[in-house]
Order: structure tokens, then sequence, then C-alpha cells
């Protein structure tokens, strides 16, 4: 990546319409449980509202715009992820918002076990990790298609891995139920930790078939953290 192709833009609530295009023009369209699953705009919408509200009042979120058209390359959204049973101020000051996975029409399916899967590995995290009182929780990781393969991903993640900035949100890391391949790949590399997995043909339908599967290989959703 050159500097004078990219710019970084923090994503705020004044982001919020261009950035829900990008997600539903790239994300929903090209990430694989996505994909497989047949998630329209009406399905992820309801996931959108509520990332919104997590994710855009807080500086850990970020966008990589293209400078000679003005849009949207990239962009990782993250939202303050606490323990709570650590939490002595109590939890209805801030409150855990990112519990469930929630997506429109979740009697099909595909969509159900996208939900259900991210869901329990999301409950995992703290029950291994105990010890652990806040992390920033990576929500979003997304390349538009004609932007991959040009280290914009690692751009985004080094610009969120702030170890001074996430000591004043008294976050001691980052953790992230991560979907596809190739941004598993990206966290190994990155060092992350694998703390646990869940395979996707562990959802399968009255026959016993699958319910999600890929078409670039991912078969399994990791869970992973990573302390700064």
């Amino acid at each position: 990546m050159t500097e004078e192709t990219y710019e970084f833009i923090p994503l705020t609530n004044e982001n919020a319409s261009e950035l829900s295009e990008f997600l539903m023009s790239h994300f929903l369209l090209e990430e694989p449980l996505n994909r497989a699953s047949g998630m329209t705009r009406q399905n992820f919408q309801p996931f959108v509202d509520k990332l919104f509200e997590r994710t855009l009042n807080i500086p850990f979120s970020f966008a990589l715009v293209e400078k000679e058209s003005g849009k949207i390359a990239a962009c990782a959204m993250s939202s303050l992820w606490k323990n709570e049973k650590n939490d002595h101020e109590g939890a209805g000051d801030s409150g855990n918002h990112g519990d469930e996975f929630t997506f429109g029409n979740e009697e099909k399916k595909e969509i159900g076990a996208i939900g259900k899967i991210l869901t329990e590995l999301h409950a995992k995290f703290f029950q291994l990790r105990p010890d652990i009182v806040q992390v920033l929780h990576l929500e979003i990781l997304s390349v538009a298609k004609e932007h991959q393969r040009r280290g914009l991903a690692s751009k985004l993640m080094a610009k969120m891995e702030d170890a001074e900035k996430m000591k004043e949100f008294n976050c001691s890391g980052i953790a992230s139920e991560i979907s596809s391949l190739a941004n598993q790949c990206l966290m190994k590399k990155r060092g992350y930790t694998i703390i646990t997995e869940t395979l996707l043909a562990s959802e399968c339908d009255a026959s016993g078939n699958p319910l999600i599967v890929t078409d670039d290989g991912t078969d399994r959703v990791l869970l992973v953290q990573k302390e700064f």
C-alpha cells in the first residue's frame, strides 16, 4: 500500500451511511459465511444496526479510503468487551451488547446456524479467560474485493493495535471471532492465540448434512486473542 493511494479515517456516527453501504456492498457479499448462508440485506440489517451502536462511539474503528474515488476500501470495527463478572461498578452502566449475533430471518436454518456458532464462541471467551477484565472486540475486518492483496487488513490491524490507547480504556488486548480463512491466516501471522474453535460441520440439517459449506476453504470459526 502506498500512502498516496489510501488514507485512514476514524469511523463515527457521521460515517454511518457510507459505512452501511460498504458493508452491504462488500462484507455482506464477500464474507464466506454470508455467501454460504444466503444472507440478504434484510437479514443483515439488524446486526449492522447493533454493530453501529457498539462501535461508532469509541476511537477504535477505522476505514481506509481510496483518495481518488473518496470511497471506503476497507474497514475495521471494534467495541469494548467487558468481563461482567469482574465488573465491580455494575454492568448496567456500559452493558455487554455483543453477546449475541442477531440476524433477521433466523428461521432460515443456515442463518440461524451462523448466529448460534458465533454466539456460543463469544460466550466462551471469559469462561476460558476469567482473568481478563476487558478487551477490544474486533467485530468487522473487511477489505473490498477489488482492494484485496494490498496489505490493507494488516494496516488496519496495526492502526487498531495501539497499546497506549487501549490502556486508556482499560483494555488489555484484542479478541475476536474470526470467520474467514483469509483473516484466520492474518491473525496467526500477527501473533494472535487461538482460544477455541468451532467446526462449521457441527451444525447440520435433519439428514446430517452440514448447513454451511463455504466456497473458499473456510471450515471453522476461530476465537482468537492477543494481549498488548
